[in-house]
């Protein structure tokens, strides 16, 4: 569940809520929405209604903005086709509704989309709320592109505009944090995903989860976490010009040992 901390004074819990496909005669055959909680001490909850995008037969991964934008709830969303597989799904979305006890959100507009042959080719999904920094809000969310080993989740990072949080305004290529050595394996095997962040005395806690097996949690800085989201170029989606990207990026990296030796 994602926590918000929203600025009506609430703190929202928003959740993948499952329910049985009543048209599919499968006992697996699920459908998929988001779950809305809320709370004003951590112990005692009130149930809101699943989140409706009218667009949107099915959801996953949805995460609260925590401020109004223009003067409305925000919501990150992903669409989805079915209750695995996001079909025409193009990646995360954004929607505006005007009532928390009535959610429904009319229109989505899309914010980090997949690509082909990226970390994002198969799906991906919000993941922690965004963070705000003077910059921007930064986003850090999963990405899955299929293998010959199956599906592997990672993170990566996205940010978006201020005072326009569904314009994306920087987009870091790679990936910020990927499954390593035993976090490989699980009960869902290959996968990272996040669900908050925490950012207290400018320490950013990063709180992420192994294979849907393990809990860890990794830090850096908030100043580390700016330069590298706004610092770091973006994916020009073709190899050749990858290579030409990262030697530029070593050669200008030299020149600066170079000179700091001096």
């Amino acid at each position: 569940m994602r926590l918000t901390q929203h600025e009506d004074g609430w703190i929202y819990g928003v959740f993948c809520s499952e329910s049985k496909d009543p048209n599919d005669p499968d006992l697996s055959a699920a459908v998929a929405a988001a779950g809305i909680v809320r709370t004003k001490d951590l112990k005692n909850w009130e149930r809101l209604p699943n989140l409706i995008t009218k667009r949107s037969p099915q959801q996953r991964n949805v995460v609260l903005h925590p401020e109004f934008v223009d003067g409305k709830y925000a919501f990150y969303t992903r669409p989805m086709d079915g209750f695995i597989e996001t079909g025409s799904g193009s990646g995360i979305g954004f929607g505006l509704c005007d009532d928390i006890l009535h959610p429904v959100i009319d229109e989505e507009k899309m914010t980090s989309i997949r690509r082909y042959h990226t970390i994002t080719e198969a799906k991906n999904g919000a993941g922690c709320v965004p963070i705000k920094t003077e910059k921007g809000w930064i986003h850090i969310a999963h990405g899955v592109r299929n293998t010959a080993a199956g599906l592997r989740y990672v993170l990566y990072v996205f940010a978006t505009d201020l005072n326009d949080p569904s314009k994306v305004i920087a987009e870091p290529s790679g990936v910020f944090l990927v499954p390593r050595k035993d976090e490989r394996v699980g009960d869902v095997s290959n996968v990272v995903f996040a669900c908050g962040a925490v950012v207290k005395d400018e320490k950013v806690y990063i709180y992420y989860a192994s294979s849907d097996t393990r809990m860890h949690v990794a830090t850096t800085t908030l100043d580390k976490l700016i330069d590298y989201t706004f610092n770091t170029p973006s994916d020009p989606l073709r190899s050749p010009d990858c290579v030409k990207q990262r030697c530029a990026m070593i050669d200008k990296n030299l020149e600066i040992l170079k000179n700091e030796t001096l």
